[in-house]
C-alpha cells in the first residue's frame, strides 16, 4: 500500500490520535526467521554463534529515519514509529534478499500467541510453534519482482520492464538513501535528532513526495504488522488500536463437539452486538473531523 502525496499531506493535519484511528492498516511483506538445523561444523547440542544480521543503513541514516518515524507517528502516552520498531523494518526490508530463502513471505498458519481449542472451545493450556517464522522460497518471477522493488532497474538483469518507456526504476534501497541524504541536507548537515519538532516539520515538508509516501506506508506496516515482520514491538501497535492480531488456532467461532456446530467466541462476538465498553471512545475533535469528511464525500448525518 502506497500512500499517494495528497492523503500523505492530510495525514500531516491530523492528530497522532485521529492519524492511528483513520489509517487503514497494509499487510506486511517480511518476516523475521531464525533456521531449525545446525549448521555444519557445530556439535549437536552446542549452541552456535549468532549469524551476522546483514544491514544496509549507517547509523546516522538509522537516526535519521527514526525522527522521521516519530513524526508520522509521534509519541505520546503509546510509542511512535521508532519504538514500535520501524527502523528494524525498513532495515530487514531492504536486506531481505541476502538471505535464502529470502525473508519476505512468511509461512503459516499459526504463530504461539494463541493456544489450540479444546473440544468444546475454550482455550487450552497447550500452544502450537511458531510456524511465522519460517519463510518461503520465492518463485523466479517473484525474485525478479523484488529485486527490482529493491534494487531497482540496476539489480534486474537486463534492466526493469518498461525502462524503455517510462525510464529506470528507483529501487526502495536508492529511494530511502537519497532520501535520507535529502534531508539531511535539508537540516543543513545538522543531525535530525538535534532539531526541534518545528524545523524537522519544515524539513518533512520539502521532502520528495516519493520518499515520504514510502516513510508512511513503511510506518504503518512496521506499527501494525505481526511481530515477526520487524516490527509491532511487544505488540504494542495492536494494543494501540485494540486489534487482537492473529487469533488462530481458536479464531473468532470454533467447532463444538458438544453441540455439534459453530459457535461464536463470547469474548470476540463478531455477528452480534459488542457489549463491552468501548476501550478509546472519540474525541469531540475526532467526530468534527469524521463528520466534515461524510460530508464533503456527500454523505449526511443520521437523524
Amino acid at each position: 500500500m502506497t500512500l499517494p502525496p495528497e492523503a500523505a499531506s492530510e495525514q500531516q493535519r491530523l492528530t497522532r490520535r485521529q492519524f492511528v484511528r483513520l489509517t487503514v492498516v497494509g499487510g506486511a511483506t517480511l518476516v523475521w526467521a531464525a533456521g531449525c538445523q545446525d549448521p555444519p561444523g557445530v556439535e549437536p547440542g552446542v549452541e552456535p554463534p549468532p549469524a551476522p544480521v546483514p544491514t544496509f543503513l549507517t547509523a546516522e541514516e538509522r537516526q535519521a529515519l527514526a525522527v522521521l518515524a516519530d513524526y508520522v507517528l509521534p509519541p505520546d502516552d503509546q510509542p511512535g514509529g521508532a519504538a514500535l520498531g520501524a527502523v528494524e523494518y525498513v532495515e530487514a526490508l531492504l536486506t531481505a534478499l541476502e538471505y535464502d530463502p529470502p525473508r519476505l513471505l512468511a509461512d503459516g498458519p499459526f504463530s504461539d500467541r494463541n493456544p489450540i481449542p479444546l473440544p468444546d472451545g475454550s482455550p487450552s493450556n497447550v500452544y502450537p510453534e511458531n510456524s511465522f517464522v519460517r519463510f518461503l522460497p520465492l518463485t523466479r518471477e517473484q525474485l525478479l519482482s523484488w529485486r527490482l522493488l529493491l534494487y531497482g532497474s540496476a539489480g534486474v538483469p537486463g534492466g526493469g520492464p518498461n525502462d524503455g518507456f517510462l525510464g529506470p526504476v528507483l529501487g526502495f534501497r536508492d529511494l530511502c538513501r537519497q532520501g535520507l541524504a535529502e534531508a539531511q541536507k535539508l537540516a543543513g548537515g545538522r543531525p535530525l535528532a538535534k532539531l526541534d519538532g518545528g524545523e524537522v516539520d519544515d524539513v518533512w515538508r520539502k521532502l520528495r513526495r516519493d520518499f515520504d509516501s514510502f516513510v508512511t506506508q513503511w510506518v504503518i506496516e512496521a506499527a501494525f504488522g505481526a511481530p515477526e515482520y520487524g516490527g509491532n514491538r511487544d505488540r504494542a501497535g495492536w494494543k494501540m488500536i485494540h486489534v487482537e492480531g492473529d487469533v488462530l488456532p481458536q479464531g473468532y467461532s470454533f467447532y463444538s463437539e458438544q453441540t455439534g456446530r459453530y459457535e461464536e467466541r463470547p469474548d470476540l462476538p463478531i455477528s452480534t452486538k459488542d457489549l463491552r465498553p468501548d476501550p478509546d471512545p472519540m474525541d469531540a475533535e475526532t467526530i468534527l473531523h469524521l463528520e466534515f469528511v461524510v460530508a464533503a464525500l456527500g454523505g449526511r448525518k443520521a437523524p
